[in-house]
């Protein structure tokens, strides 16, 4: 565990120290982040590395075979979708997988923006309005490596590979092959219409309870960090305390690193962490508490710093009452709920009216360690099938993934280890047979790719806005992959779906960005409210904006131009000239002024 445990540290540190460097005045540079990179890898591994022992996963045993071959699964997995996350064929670059178009524009953008010295905490490159809220940990980290030579491509797919090792020794830490399954192979009934059909394809593509290695582990680049990381705390709790072997657990400075971190990289891991640890407070044995104490004294600050900076402490009123998640009017609720999740609810059931049942004095200690993780978990389930925590509610996934991790743990607990092989190989298909047709589905479905943009367009729009200033703004046509974007640069807003989810009101700025493009009367006034410092006229402008008279080609100085489009200095334009142009657009028809 110790070389997985020293490079989320090395992350975790380096990240810590590029956001230092990017308050401080000399800035995340070439040079800050060699110093990021190498105090983190030092400071991280050092320490680990040279202790002796340490925990290692132990062997599967009579499992062996099965612990191989779904290891096997896994790295095939991870090596087909991380490989070519991003990819170029002819000139065209593509992402392998449909939920990643516009996930991975956005962290290309903030990754090149971030890379390119902003101070911070960085205003938000894809709105011009707003800090940058958003956990960006990992993005830091990449910017990090881009500053130092990995070009931000090769970083996402390297990054993405490593991720997934340690998130697959995670797994077979905290649940072994049940939890690797568990986490590959999620899903309810959706998957057995294969035998109508008898096509591969990712059934579970359109109901809420996608496939999490597919929608949310290749396209939540946070998740690479949050699961293993978050997977090593609950291990090192369970271990420690719900069975008392502390010298299985992880040094203390480790677990308050990983912990008091967490909301830089994946803030629903940490509310659902915090959440658990508030519950052992409450209902665990009370010689915990001086453990939990320290944790949280000495996490306050930094905890508190890193969730403030991701959220500002608002858009609280994305969380609002949503009973039955994401069900449709028309849809009952009993079949949505069995439709995506399957056996898993009868199962959890089961499990829960069989802890409720009082046990002899020697089963007393292990139903009661097993209740410490299932109550929370089942908790935290159900207040996300009610209660909406974002403005998506398929963000709830977030939540539920933790809370379906640990829950399948308590399952694998107090039931199916106990069993007979034979008994339980019908829960076991019935469990994941949904999930396990999807994922082959989905990851062969569309080995060509879907293409995000042309490599030389991207190239060529970066050759010609490199001079430009972090803090530059450019008015654009609002989309996920517009060149000027993904190349690192502010806009006055980018794709709409983005801004949505992230609790942003940007419905009117879209009108005076639109009227902005149009060159409508007043155009100019419109420019200075957005705080657009430059205009990109570009084959997306084109055609999104057919009808517009383009005013500022004859008003603003042209300061590039190519196949690309062409870039336009708002400031250029006289104020006292708008303002007196505009009066004039706005007199009756006939009327001159005084020469």
């Amino acid at each position: 565990m110790n070389l997985s445990l020293a490079v989320l540290c090395w992350v975790a540190i380096s990240t810590l120290l590029g956001i230092f460097f990017g308050y401080s005045s000399v800035e995340l540079t070439t040079s800050t982040s060699i110093a990021a990179l190498l105090f983190g890898l030092i400071l991280a591994g050092l320490p680990l590395l040279l202790q002796r022992g340490g925990n290692r996963m132990e062997a599967p045993g009579r499992r062996q075979i099965v612990a191989f071959a779904i290891s096997i699964f896994f790295l095939v997995f991870a090596v087909r979708e991380f490989s070519q996350v991003i990819f170029v064929v002819n000139d065209e670059i593509r992402v392998i997988s449909p939920n990643n178009l516009g996930d991975i524009c956005l962290h290309l953008t903030q990754i090149n923006y971030l890379a390119s010295g902003p101070h911070f905490w960085p205003e938000n490159p894809i709105f011009a309005f707003d800090k940058l809220r958003y956990p960006i940990g990992l993005n830091v980290f990449n910017a990090e490596l881009k500053l130092i030579g990995i070009e931000p491509k090769l970083g996402i797919i390297l990054f993405g590979l490593v991720g997934s090792l340690i998130t697959l020794r995670a797994l077979y830490l905290f649940n072994g092959s049940f939890g690797v399954a568990a986490f590959l192979f999620n899903g309810g009934l959706a998957g057995f219409l294969f035998f109508q059909t008898y096509a591969l394809k990712d059934y579970q593509a359109d109901v809420a309870w996608k496939s999490i290695p597919l929608a949310m582990f290749v396209t939540q680049r946070g998740l690479l960090y949050a699961v293993p990381a978050g997977l090593l705390l609950l291990h090192h709790w369970r271990t420690t305390l719900l069975d008392r072997r502390p010298e299985q657990g992880i040094p203390a400075w480790t677990e308050l690193l990983l912990y008091c971190t967490m909301p830089l990289f994946h803030l629903h891991t940490f509310l659902f962490l915090s959440f658990l640890l508030l519950w052992w407070f409450l209902f665990g044995d009370p010689n915990w508490r001086s453990h939990f104490l320290r944790l949280v004294l000495f996490s306050l600050i930094p905890a508190t710093f890193c969730v403030y900076v991701v959220t500002g402490f608002a858009k609280t009123g994305a969380i609002s009452w949503k009973p039955d998640w994401m069900a449709a009017s028309n849809e009952a609720p009993w079949w949505f709920w069995l439709k995506n999740f399957g056996l898993f609810l009868p199962a959890s059931l089961a499990l829960f009216i069989y802890l409720l049942i009082p046990a002899n004095s020697l089963a007393r200690d292990a139903k009661q360690r097993i209740r410490l993780l299932f109550f929370p978990a089942t908790a935290v389930f159900l207040a996300c099938s009610v209660i909406k925590f974002a403005p998506w509610e398929w963000d709830n996934t977030k939540l539920f993934f933790w809370a379906y991790l640990v829950m399948m743990f308590c399952l694998w607990e107090a039931f199916f280890v106990k069993w007979h092989p034979l008994l339980r190989a019908p829960f076991i298909f019935g469990l994941f047979f949904s999930g396990l047709v999807s994922l082959v589905g989905g990851i062969c479905a569309n080995p060509e790719g879907y293409g995000i943009g042309h490599a030389s367009e991207w190239r060529q729009v970066a050759e010609a806005t490199r001079s430009f200033d972090a803090a530059t703004v450019f008015a654009t046509y609002p989309t996920y992959n517009h060149p000027v974007l993904v190349n690192g640069h502010r806009v006055v807003m980018g794709f709409p779906g983005h801004l949505w989810s992230h609790g942003l009101n940007y419905q009117p700025i879209e009108i005076k960005l639109v009227a902005l493009m149009n060159s409508e009367a007043g155009w100019q006034n419109v420019a200075k409210e957005l705080g657009a410092d430059y205009l990109f006229w570009g084959p997306l402008e084109q055609t999104n904006y057919p009808d517009s008279e383009r005013e500022w080609e004859k008003d603003c100085r042209l300061v590039a131009e190519g196949s690309w489009g062409r870039i336009y200095d708002l400031h250029s334009f006289s104020r006292g000239e708008a303002f007196q142009r505009a009066a004039e657009a706005a007199k009756p028809p006939g009327q001159v002024s005084p020469q």
